[in-house]
C-alpha cells in the first residue's frame, strides 16, 4: 500500500506547483492590469493623433479632441477595459509626451497652440 502512495506522490506535487503557478500568473496579471491598459490606450491615443495630422496637418488641441474621445483598450481574456472619458484631459497628457519625444512639434500660429507631425 505504502508503495502505490509513493508511486502518486511526484504526480500529486507536479499538479500542486503547476496549480500554484497558474494562480501566481493570474493573481500577478490582475495586479499589473490596470497600468497596462492605461498604457495601451494611451499607445492608441499617440497613433491616432500621429496618423490624424499626417492625414489633416497641423491641429489644435481642441481640433484633436473628436478623434480621440471614443478610443477604448481592452486586453484578450480579459472582461475589463478602459475608456476616454475626457478627450482634453486624455490630450492633455499625451500630447507633452509626443513633443518631449519629438514625434510631433508645438508652434504658437496666430495665437493658438497648433500641433504637427515633426519633419525631420
Amino acid at each position: 500500500m505504502m508503495h502505490t502512495i509513493l508511486k502518486y506522490l511526484p504526480y500529486v506535487l507536479l499538479f500542486a506547483v503547476a496549480t500554484m503557478i497558474v494562480y501566481g500568473w493570474g493573481l500577478w496579471r490582475t495586479m499589473r492590469q490596470g497600468s497596462d491598459l492605461a498604457n495601451m490606450l494611451s499607445s492608441k491615443g499617440i497613433s491616432k493623433v500621429k496618423k490624424t495630422l499626417k492625414k489633416n496637418g497641423p491641429m489644435t488641441h481642441t481640433a484633436l479632441e473628436p478623434y480621440v474621445k471614443d478610443l477604448t483598450a481592452k486586453q484578450p481574456f480579459m472582461q475589463e477595459q478602459i475608456n476616454v472619458t475626457n478627450p482634453r484631459q486624455f490630450l492633455d497628457s499625451i500630447l507633452p509626451y509626443m513633443v518631449k519625444q519629438k514625434m510631433i512639434t508645438e508652434e504658437k500660429v496666430n495665437g493658438k497652440i497648433v500641433y504637427q507631425i515633426r519633419k525631420d
